[in-house]
């Protein structure tokens, strides 16, 4: 696969989603972008963006489960604890 280079604001959209990722999960995340983006031949930073945010989410699934983080009630609240009497 030939490089694909990048323009600073498609680098800065690139980086800034693989930010959020662990370290050892960064080169996969950027291998993936890179595979996608290489089978389209018009580019530009929306389609870079889009691109790297859905791999963000495949990678990051199941992120807030697998720390311990509820998810928020049904209108962003936090769920209801019970109270102490």
């Amino acid at each position: 696969m030939p490089p694909l280079g990048f323009s600073d604001e498609e680098m800065n959209a690139i980086t800034t989603l693989a930010a959020a990722l662990p370290h050892n999960m960064r080169s996969e995340f950027l291998q993936r972008v890179a595979n996608k983006i290489s089978t389209h031949q018009v580019r530009g930073a929306g389609l870079v963006y889009r691109t790297a945010a859905d791999v963000q989410r495949v990678l990051l699934r199941g992120g807030l489960v697998a720390v311990g983080i509820s998810k928020p009630g049904k209108y962003g609240r936090s769920p209801r604890r019970e109270r102490r009497r």
